[in-house]
């Protein structure tokens, strides 16, 4: 299991952050990789939403960070986050998935979610630049649009 390498996604990417590093991303032209090795994307918005589904809107839920410390998710106020629509460009680094560690009698259910949720997200090993201009769209209009949040339901 662990990291799996892949072949560069064609398209366009999406990237959620929050509205705190919007500045900082569209000034440096880059997403830069935080405390992991990585930077992480998806392939669609319906994707980014579900992503967010599994993560940062679990409030409460425990999660492992990326020196391995156990954390619980704050609220989540969807009014501090945005989704980036990049193209990226100069693209030489390596893509990646990240197969989620199970132990051997996890249950069915608890390895579906698993394999999905390690198919949500693709991880380019360094800062991505992308091409200006990226669309930007309001994590609050998303979720009032009824199209995404009910695709995601269906996923």
């Amino acid at each position: 299991m662990g990291y799996e390498r892949i072949q560069k996604p064609e398209g366009l990417l999406y990237h959620y952050t929050r509205k705190e590093n919007l500045e900082s991303i569209l000034r440096d032209g880059r997403i830069r990789k935080f405390c992991d090795r990585e930077t992480w994307f998806t392939k669609s918005l319906a994707d980014t939403l579900r992503l967010m589904s599994l993560t940062v809107m679990q409030e409460g839920a425990a999660y492992y960070d990326a020196s391995g410390r156990l954390q619980r998710y704050p609220a989540f106020v969807p009014e501090d986050y945005v989704v980036l629509e990049l193209t990226p460009r100069y693209q030489s680094g390596e893509w990646v998935i990240w197969n989620q560690e199970l132990p051997p009698n996890a249950p069915e259910s608890v390895r579906e979610l698993a394999e999905e949720f390690s198919h949500l997200k693709l991880g380019y090993r360094g800062d991505l630049k992308f091409w200006e201009n990226p669309v930007i769209y309001e994590m609050t209009d998303l979720l009032e649009e009824p199209d995404q949040t009910s695709e995601m339901k269906m996923q």
